[in-house]
């Protein structure tokens, strides 16, 4: 509920200006153009949510929207798509950030064109420094306290249970994101305090792949019994490797990040403690609204717009997935 309190005065905002410029512009004849480049697409089911959010604001606006990516992610493929948003001459460019250099060129373009830039979902990680991106702003998770709220919920559970966290592990999907390391960051830096080793797993998008991957693993490594996923594939692979091994819940301390229906059933079962939340929903829709708001009136928020972490676990799990349903989670 915290979370629903944070992030309402922002929304009341958007929402109130929207309808105290209608009229305006209504009497204008051009219409808002905005591109969202991202580092994924449908081929993700978390990607799909964002998109919603961002069709639904766009719809709002009558404006001319378009989501730029791979099916399935791809950092380096941004650059190209980056192109694409530039040469349609948008009002507005929102971008994810997992790599600030594949897109400095072309940020740096939009910057001297005038056209501004909004970071979502992923943030950029030179942020406040001399190497940071001409960007006005992040709407996304913090994904470093993401991570230590797992790794926290991991030692408390397990505690609980008279459980002993010998060891853990944090397989990444996509090396080099950014926002996946700080994810794992998270997990370590809590596992570093209480001295427990954390190890680093690299895997991949490919589920079955990355099952076999993940069953080599623990195979190799018996004590681990922690294991932090860092979104829906990786849930799925891990969901996998416990079928075909037949793994019972807390024989190894779970959790994740983002959601989808079988990260839902994984909780539900016992297999995932949680998952954090970061509401890709919002990060669509507020990311078309603010480039509205800021192409046309130079309104920005005071600083980023923080979407999480928000926490799924089997407190919440059955509301959660009636509002998936709906689209919004």
């Amino acid at each position: 509920m915290r979370r629903a309190r944070r992030i309402a005065p922002v929304i009341l905002l958007v929402v109130g200006l929207l309808i105290a410029t209608v009229g305006a512009s209504s009497a204008q004849d051009d219409t808002d153009v905005f591109r969202m480049v991202a580092h994924g697409g449908v081929g993700n089911p978390f990607w799909i949510v964002v998109i919603k959010g961002m069709e639904d604001a766009c719809a709002l606006l009558s404006a001319d929207c378009a989501w730029l990516a791979d099916p399935v992610d791809n950092v380096d493929d941004m650059a190209g798509y980056w192109d694409d948003a530039l040469a349609a001459n948008p009002d507005g460019i929102g971008t994810t950030v997992p790599n600030p250099e594949v897109i400095r060129d072309a940020v740096g373009r939009a910057h001297d064109a005038g056209i501004p830039v909004i970071a979502f979902n992923t943030a950029d990680p030179n942020a406040g420094t001399d190497q940071s991106l001409p960007i006005l702003f992040y709407i996304g998770a913090n994904e470093f306290l993401g991570g230590r709220s797992n790794a926290t919920r991991v030692l408390a559970e397990a505690a609980a249970d008279g459980v002993t966290i010998n060891r853990g592990v944090c397989p990444i999907q996509e090396v080099g994101h950014s926002g996946l390391e700080a994810r794992c960051a998270g997990v370590r830096s809590v596992f570093e305090e209480a001295g427990i080793p954390l190890d680093g797993l690299t895997i991949s998008n490919d589920v079955t792949e990355s099952a076999g991957v993940l069953a080599d693993y623990f195979t190799a490594n018996a004590d681990t019994n922690a294991a932090f996923f860092l979104g829906p594939n990786p849930s799925s692979s891990f969901n996998l490797y416990l079928q075909e091994a037949g793994r019972q819940p807390r024989e190894i301390y779970a959790t994740t990040h983002d959601t989808s229906s079988e990260i839902y059933q994984m909780i539900k079962d016992g297999y995932l403690l949680q998952a954090i939340d970061q509401q890709p929903y919002l990060q669509g829709f507020e990311t078309i609204m603010w480039l509205y708001l800021n192409s046309r009136y130079a309104l920005a928020p005071g600083g980023d717009i923080l979407t999480g972490p928000g926490v799924i676990d089997g407190s919440n799990v059955d509301a959660i997935i009636e509002l998936t349903a709906a689209g919004y989670r």
